[in-house]
């Protein structure tokens, strides 16, 4: 009797430490991007002098839709979020946007957890290293839900840098804090998300999930001169009206 007592304490405690157990962080998942640009809100950053010419190639390639591949890999502590490299030498509207999009995310999203903060190196006619807070997206819950790569999904909406409204949907069954780009920060990885800034709405969405048995190693980057997001946004917004006043004629070079 005291055996069978025993035993049966025995497997309480066992289902009990089992359950207690915290969940494999390390994962890596694929997400496909899909990128969709504002026409007028393009062409007018293009130069008047090229516009007829590339005025109605780019509003077709646009319509076909612009497609890209990431990676997410995290181990609860860290992650990395990198986009799959294209090699397209084409210079059509298409092949232009996507040759683009490679070189500003050349260099993998990293977010570190234990101080909330992300890095990420680009290249720009100088090497940058942003390092800043990941951003705080204020989710509000909805009672929303949709299937989504297999999973059941609940939606969230919030807003990034302020402005930036983000619509997410995160998968509860999948313990993981993450998800793609500068997401974070809800009860299960988002498996899918959408913001539009800037002309062009992005839509993340989840392609596969894997969970890992041993622990991924990520190093966080430390090349290039360290600012903030805001101060590598207000070097880019310099850089390109000074590009614009260069093709304009606006700059006196004698």
């Amino acid at each position: 009797m005291k055996k069978t007592i025993f035993a049966f304490g025995l497997g309480i405690l066992t289902s009990i430490t089992a359950f207690a157990q915290p969940a494999k962080q390390n994962i890596k998942a694929d997400y496909v991007a899909e990128i969709i640009l504002d026409y007028d809100q393009i062409i007018k950053n293009i130069p008047e002098q090229w516009r007829s010419s590339v005025a109605a190639p780019l509003k077709a390639e646009i319509a076909k839709g612009i497609f890209m591949n990431y990676f997410l890999e995290s181990n609860g502590k860290m992650s990395s979020f990198t986009m799959e490299q294209k090699l397209n030498n084409s210079q059509d509207a298409a092949g232009i946007i996507i040759q683009q999009m490679t070189a500003m995310e050349k260099y993998p999203m990293y977010k570190d957890y234990s101080t909330a903060t992300f890095y990420k190196e680009v290249d720009a006619g100088k090497k940058y290293l942003i390092k800043d807070e990941i951003p705080d997206f204020k989710w509000k819950m909805t009672r929303e839900k949709m299937d989504i790569a297999g999973y059941s999904a609940n939606k969230a909406e919030g807003v990034m840098m302020d402005s930036i409204h983000v619509t997410a949907w995160y998968a509860p069954s999948l313990p993981y804090k993450d998800g793609p780009n500068y997401l974070s920060g809800l009860p299960g990885l988002i498996v899918k998300a959408e913001m539009e800034t800037g002309g062009f709405k992005t839509i993340y969405t989840l392609k596969s999930l894997n969970v890992l048995e041993k622990e991924l190693k990520i190093s966080l980057p430390t090349k290039g001169q360290v600012v903030t997001n805001k101060e590598f946004m207000d070097d880019m917004i310099a850089l390109q009206n000074k590009m614009k006043e260069m093709t304009s004629g606006g700059v006196d070079n004698k």
